[in-house]
């Protein structure tokens, strides 16, 4: 017997409710679409990944959501058509990023009829999270050797320099100005490491003034592999929260790579860097973080900035691993660059995109955050 005849109407309408709370607690994308393809409802899950609301999203074509995916349509008809369920494993999908999922796709029955068709997908993180977590350890591994190392260089400094106040042979005066200078040298190394596990000090920012200061600091790199640099910055764009130590240290770090994937080309070698405020919001935990329960979501506005380099580009398999620690193929590469600068925008709450069109360069985009709104 339906569940809408065994329950009074007040109950069933609770019900009802209740079940779409339970949806809206899943860590799966739901989405259903109509008997047209046309999006019916998401979850907030669905609306975390595609980062647009239900609102923006509702009646838009299946082709909106996922404009690279003819044959995942394919299957959606299919089920629309003639009812069959539809299941596959690690699922490469264009949303405007590459993302690997694993699917469902069911059909959405109504009494008499198909109705619509339900997509259930779950986002595979395992490799970047463990990216994440192992350079995390890597940071506090690197922080704790720095910490330990730095006490008895300040030791052996502090001797050095006693010993430079007192008359000696020149040969001893060499030795003793050689231990002073290595170690002004070590203790700069072991102050970046320091620096690097360290959280983000906010203060208001001006992005344009951070980016000023990361291309006059890379000029000379510039003008060496004779890259000419396009700016287009929004002047509208509010001052930001955010560390200006940090932030300058990954602009140097994408204007860096970039140069130096246009050493390769014989081309025209173009840096074009832009800043805008985005098109669209992400909703998103007042924490920033994936716990849910008992949490408001605020609606996000990102500021933009953009390096745009026509350089070598980079493969798909390159990009699915250029921000893991140590991930590297250039010859005197740490591998940590990328991964550090992920982390650091991670922590003012931001992210980082990057499209390659191959032979034609590739794009970082990095979203920093606007002040954000309950929504």
């Amino acid at each position: 017997m339906p569940l809408s005849n065994t329950l009074p109407q007040t109950g069933y309408i609770k019900h009802m409710l209740s079940l779409e709370v339970l949806i809206n607690n899943l860590d799966e994308v739901i989405c259903l679409f109509d008997g047209k393809l046309r999006v019916a409802f998401i979850n907030k899950a669905g609306e975390e990944f595609f980062s647009k609301s239900f609102r923006e999203l509702k009646n838009k074509p299946f082709s909106y959501l996922f404009p690279n995916s003819e044959d995942i349509e394919m299957l959606v008809r299919n089920t629309l058509n003639e009812g069959r369920l539809y299941n596959s494993k690690e699922t490469e999908l264009d949303i405007g990023r590459i993302v690997n999922v694993d699917l469902h796709i069911a059909p959405f029955y109504t009494p008499d009829s198909i109705d619509g068709a339900i997509l259930c997908m779950r986002e595979n993180h395992s490799l970047s999270e463990r990216g994440d977590y192992q350079f995390d350890h890597l940071l506090y591994l690197l922080g704790s050797i720095a910490h330990e190392i730095k006490n008895p260089l300040s030791g052996i400094k502090g001797a050095a320099q006693i010993l430079q106040t007192k008359p000696g042979s020149q040969e001893a005066e060499e030795c003793i100005s050689l231990v002073l200078k290595e170690a002004d040298r070590l203790n700069t190394v072991l102050l970046g490491y320091l620096t690097m596990s360290r959280l983000p000090r906010f203060h208001q920012v001006n992005i344009h003034e951070v980016m000023e200061h990361a291309l006059r600091v890379m000029l000379t790199d510039i003008n060496a592999a004779e890259v000419e640099v396009e700016k287009f910055y929004d002047p509208s764009l509010p001052y930001i929260a955010g560390d200006e130590g940090k932030l300058l240290q990954v602009f140097i770090n994408l204007i860096k790579n970039a140069v130096e994937a246009m050493e390769l080309v014989k081309d025209k070698r173009v840096l074009s860097i832009s800043t805008r405020p985005s098109d669209e919001y992400m909703l998103i935990y007042e924490d920033g973080g994936l716990e849910r329960k008992g949490k408001k979501m605020k609606k996000q506005r990102w500021v933009v900035i953009t390096f745009r380099d026509t350089g070598i580009g980079l493969t798909r398999e390159e990009i699915s691993r250029i921000f893991l620690p140590l991930y590297t193929k250039k010859e005197k590469g740490s591998g940590l660059g990328l991964s550090l600068s992920k982390k650091i925008i991670k922590d003012h709450g931001g992210i980082i995109r990057v499209k390659s069109r191959g032979r034609g360069g590739s794009t970082f985009s990095v979203f920093l955050p606007l002040e954000p709104t309950i929504a």
